[in-house]
């Protein structure tokens, strides 16, 4: 009796492994199909598109357990999902010497933007990280009064041009700051009635005239629909609400259009790389990212950091929502993440080349 119970013990324990894989492969399967039939019309699979990089991540881990209890057949069929990844991803993992723009002598501007977190009080790490990184021209949002008073008057002999303005339905301040002279400034909500305010800033590097863009998405939410509710309601008592991102989007295609001379678009997006409002986005505005052109890896900016209590521990962050995108004229050179500013997002640092 013994030995017939240790014998299920160890028959139970070998189909362990393949069950895992086996539910892992439906998992992966299955996303991939209801992303390719439904994309983001589910607000499911536009929630876990979010994290589709991350569904990789178990795939190298069983691989290596399958090989070291030489369960080669199973290790096999892992190299799908890997494969997969390295098709969709690898070629942010190439050299830059593969991936960079052409260079030459044309003129050269390097760009930033930063969420500094309105509730952050930790300005002297995002003032070390303007100074570090040395642009020429900075987008800010989420400015509360104490970073208004305490780093934006000392960043102004580096940086004698800007724009700032109060949002309020971030109750914070976007702004701009640039080393080149601004000839021309507007601010303005996507749509007019919808109180997100961002800056359009024309600046002047040496003869040549840029638009800069300081946006500022409003990040989806979790809400309880009105109204009767299905069995599968009960479930899921809240859906992922993107409808105001997009609404900003698509008010914002327009005014890019309008657009004749070259253009950077920086912000927090509040949109991941891998949802589908960030491929109507490309598609909408026909700009380019440049970290997605020119950055090595897969550049996620949010969460830096999370908190805790009253403590504010470091984390890893899950997606990209900071970007800077710029117009076909203009070539990027390279692109990078900054460090820590005391906010929950990094830093994103481009330089671009100007058309000649």
């Amino acid at each position: 009796m013994t030995s017939r119970l240790t014998g299920l013990r160890s028959q139970w324990r070998g189909l362990l492994l393949p069950a895992i894989i086996v539910l892992y492969g439906l998992f992966l399967l299955g996303y991939g199909l209801l992303w390719a039939a439904a994309r983001d019309r589910l607000w499911q699979t536009d929630f876990l598109s979010n994290f589709t990089a991350w569904y990789f991540l178990p795939a190298p881990v069983l691989l290596v357990i399958a090989l070291l209890r030489k369960r080669r057949r199973w290790a096999l069929v892992l190299l799908i999902p890997l494969l997969v990844f390295v098709l969709k991803y690898g070629v942010h993992f190439l050299p830059d010497t593969l991936r960079a723009g052409w260079h030459s002598e044309a003129r050269t501007i390097t760009v930033m933007t930063m969420n500094v977190l309105k509730r952050s009080t930790d300005w002297a790490a995002a003032e070390a990280q303007i100074r570090q990184a040395n642009p020429d021209v900075i987008a800010i949002q989420e400015m509360s009064d104490g970073f208004l008073s305490s780093v934006w008057p000392s960043l102004t002999a580096a940086y004698p041009y800007t724009v700032s303005v109060f949002s309020p339905l971030d109750e914070s301040s976007m702004g701009v700051m640039s080393r080149y002279p601004i000839t021309d400034q507007e601010t303005f909500n996507l749509p007019e009635n919808y109180e997100l305010t961002h800056i359009r800033a024309v600046v002047d590097v040496n003869g040549q005239p840029v638009t800069v863009y300081n946006m500022h998405m409003t990040a989806p939410s979790f809400v309880r629909p009105q109204g009767q509710r299905r069995f599968i309601g009960r479930i899921f008592p809240y859906e992922y609400f993107t409808y105001y991102r997009r609404w900003q989007m698509d008010n914002f295609y327009p005014k890019l259009a309008a657009e004749s001379q070259p253009v950077v678009v920086m912000g927090d997006f509040n949109t991941a790389d891998s949802s589908g409002d960030y491929d109507r986005f490309v598609a909408g505005s026909g700009l380019r990212d440049a970290y997605a052109g020119v950055g090595f890896g897969l550049g996620y900016t949010f969460p830096s950091e999370v908190i805790v209590g009253s403590q504010k521990l470091p984390f890893l962050p899950l997606m990209r929502l900071d970007y800077i995108w710029h117009s076909e004229a203009i070539k990027p050179l390279a692109a990078w993440l900054g460090g820590s500013t005391g906010s929950d997002h990094l830093p994103v640092i481009a330089q671009l080349q100007l058309p000649a």
